[in-house]
């Protein structure tokens, strides 16, 4: 359905989940693809894909990243930034140290790697994509470090579309519902998530079923394609019907 032959792709958390989905999807439509993500031992090369391992939310380790891509590449067209984590805890549990670490990984990683790849961006009047979530427009128990993360990401998407539309460089966000992912199997394991059992929570998706993570990377294809050229600061909610209750 799409065509990326002959484009530059950077995934920013892709070894598993929906970023690994995203990578596959890439490289099936033609890209090359890069990915940063923390998972990593060592940097590996292969035909059209190259993986280095980095802290995404340590703005030294990314900078480095940043400049072995520039020095491989010499050129970007599509910035999707997908590193995130969760904390499933009330307020009062919540440590400093969690709180500090989901705004790293879910929000900080998307601010220093928007910014290493603006130059690039410019030059290729290319397309950032962010992740944010469903949660980032409902609230949610046991969630509050994770939705407040999330949503400040919509709210710097559309911030930062603002700051590009001039350059031709278009920026969005996609919000998945409950995703089948290890991020979301890590909730429920040994014990009741906060939102009940795993079908509770596929109970509050009217389409009655997880999402899988394919089915966000189709997202993020169409809103980095030309298909979506005259869509920017857009957070499209992928969600199952989730929000719409």
């Amino acid at each position: 359905m799409y065509s990326y032959k002959g484009k530059k792709v950077l995934v920013a958390g892709g070894a598993s989940g929906i970023g690994a989905a995203t990578v596959t999807a890439f490289r099936e439509a033609g890209a090359d693809v890069a990915v940063f993500d923390i998972a990593f031992k060592e940097v590996r090369e292969e035909a059209g894909l190259l993986e280095y391992p980095a802290d995404l939310a340590d703005s030294s380790q990314l900078s480095a990243a940043y400049a072995m891509l520039k020095e491989r590449w010499r050129a970007l067209d599509v910035l999707i930034n997908n590193a995130g984590i969760e904390c499933v805890a009330t307020l009062e549990e919540t440590t400093e140290e969690a709180w500090d670490r989901v705004m790293g990984v879910n929000l900080k990683s998307v601010f220093l790697s928007c910014k290493e790849a603006l130059p690039l961006l410019k030059e290729s009047r290319g397309s950032i994509v962010n992740t944010a979530s469903q949660l980032a427009f409902v609230g949610a128990s046991s969630f509050t470090a994770y939705t407040a993360s999330k949503a400040a990401v919509v709210n710097f998407t559309r911030s930062l579309a603002l700051e590009t539309a001039k350059d031709g460089v278009r920026v969005n966000c996609v919000c998945p519902g409950a995703i089948d992912t290890p991020l979301l199997r890590r909730q429920f394991e040994g014990r009741r998530g906060p939102q009940g059992t795993l079908d509770d929570l596929i109970g509050m998706h009217p389409l009655g079923r997880l999402g899988e993570p394919s089915e966000i990377a189709g997202c993020i294809l169409f809103l980095a394609s030309p298909l979506a050229s005259f869509v920017t600061g857009s957070a499209m909610l992928a969600d199952g019907g989730y929000t719409i209750q």
